[in-house]
């Protein structure tokens, strides 16, 4: 069954609530992957995501319901339904972006790159019958972190730096929670003066993924002109979700020199393995 396939509709999602007085499925949040806290209650759930969003599908991928939740909302993390009989499949993301998702068809769903930050998801299948549904559900993180750490100190006027790559960023499969495009992306920051540490999300394409990464520095005037401050290439860049890509060396090299990887794996108690860089 592929979800979403009955429909050529592209789903912009809105905020709803439902305080559960008449439902005979009942969803809740009762896990995440790899965070610091054994139990899910409401008050550490608010510490991963501000937006929950649920969606159900039923077995000709047509959505027959959902809810999505702002953190402030009574039943934030629970959500409840009243469905006919049926076999139904369900998409939930957990996000803190300052909008909700979209939700295609075509089983994509979009967070605005731009937006992008840490998000979880989970896809389940359930049937309902005489007896209420009640399903605790886990919540996977699918997004991977690259920080860039630099050996040398920065260009004092740095104020922009652009990342470039092919690959995802914040569009992913639904149903398998990884991502679903392969095309030039680039992510701009502009750092301050005091800042030693640069990061972006992304949500990989595999398992086991890589991407070949420019990174390109500027200082921009109040007027516009750009000036290049360097920078360098790095090949097969290791991305996993749930993992913590760390890359350390000269980011700022006026050769743009492609950069020798190194790689050693450490275990954090909040994401996955660590992954090192050295060049």
């Amino acid at each position: 069954m592929l979800v979403g396939a009955a429909s050529c509709e592209k789903m912009v999602v809105t905020e709803s609530d439902d305080d559960g007085s008449e439902a005979n499925v009942v969803l809740r949040i009762g896990s995440v992957e790899q965070v610091p806290f054994p139990v899910v209650t409401r008050a550490t759930l608010q510490e991963l995501c501000s937006h929950l969003c649920f969606h159900i599908y039923n077995e000709n991928g047509k959505r027959v319901d959902y809810v999505n939740q702002k953190v402030d909302d009574a039943h934030f993390g629970t959500a409840s339904f009243m469905l006919d009989k049926g076999h139904y499949y369900l998409v939930v993301v957990a996000h803190s972006a300052s909008n909700n998702p979209s939700f295609n068809a075509d089983e994509v769903v979009r967070i605005s790159g731009s937006d992008l930050g840490d998000t979880f998801w989970c896809c389940e299948e359930f049937e309902v019958d005489e007896e209420d549904v009640n399903l605790n559900l886990e919540l996977k993180r699918i997004v991977a972190l690259l920080q860039f750490i630099p050996t040398v100190t920065p260009p004092e006027n740095l104020n922009k730096i652009i990342f470039s790559y092919k690959g995802s960023k914040g569009t992913f499969d639904g149903l398998s929670g990884y991502g679903s495009t392969d095309v030039d992306q680039s992510v701009s920051i502009e750092p301050s003066a005091e800042e030693r540490q640069y990061e972006f999300y992304m949500i990989p394409r595999s398992e086991s993924y890589e991407i070949d990464l420019t990174i390109k520095a500027y200082y921009v005037e109040e007027n516009g002109r750009i000036h290049s401050l360097g920078g360098c290439v790095i090949d097969k860049v290791p991305v996993k979700r749930n993992s913590i890509t760390i890359c350390r060396g000269n980011l700022f090299d006026e050769n743009y020199r492609s950069a020798s990887v190194y790689i050693t794996v450490s275990i954090n108690d909040s994401w996955g393995e660590n992954l090192q860089i050295n060049f």
